[in-house]
């Protein structure tokens, strides 16, 4: 990390002691402050239900953790699937999956710059939850810094994500809330 990626992290982390109910994270070079909404929150425990009834075990499941990227700010994905044995602190090789809620109309943070990163650094699925359009978007195969699979499916289908370890998680989404 430069010494610029280091003050971004930590004017984060001094932001988030003072600001709650945001999601903080840095973007490229900016610091992002996302009020986290009530649809967010309960997308996320739908996502992680669905893990866990398809049998993901709960300590490979988890939300706004960081993973380490070399080079580049770290990222908190809304829900991460991690490899099994993965430990704290946890690094982009450990994510199997990344679910990103957008939280603003025209967000290009989930939309481009966390699908370059993520795909720059491999990793294996990234699902885009948007409750503005009523879609999710599953990104697979990463190739350079873009994926090769998009998939796109409605609210109120189910989300076949496979992971890279071979188990697979159905996400219902009937139950997604939407956002005006």
């Amino acid at each position: 990390m430069t010494v610029q990626d280091d003050f971004l992290q930590e004017a984060v982390e001094r932001a988030a002691s003072v600001f709650e109910g945001f999601k903080i994270e840095v973007v490229g070079d900016r610091i992002i402050m996302t009020p986290q909404s009530s649809v967010q929150s309960l997308i996320a425990a739908d996502v992680l239900i669905a893990a866990r009834a398809s049998g993901i075990d709960r300590k490979r499941v988890y939300t706004d953790v960081p993973f380490r990227f070399p080079g580049e700010p770290q990222r908190s994905p809304d829900v991460s699937i991690v490899e099994e044995g993965a430990e704290d602190p946890f690094s982009h090789q450990d994510l199997l999956a990344a679910v990103e809620i957008v939280s603003s109309k025209n967000d290009k943070n989930d939309y481009v710059i966390k699908v370059q990163q993520y795909a720059h650094f491999g990793i294996p699925a990234y699902l885009i939850v948007d409750p503005f359009r009523g879609e999710c978007d599953l990104l697979t195969l990463p190739e350079n810094d873009a994926y090769a699979s998009r998939r796109t499916y409605k609210f109120g289908d189910t989300v076949p994500l496979r992971l890279a370890d071979g188990s697979e998680v159905a996400i219902p989404t009937d139950t997604f809330g939407r956002r005006a």
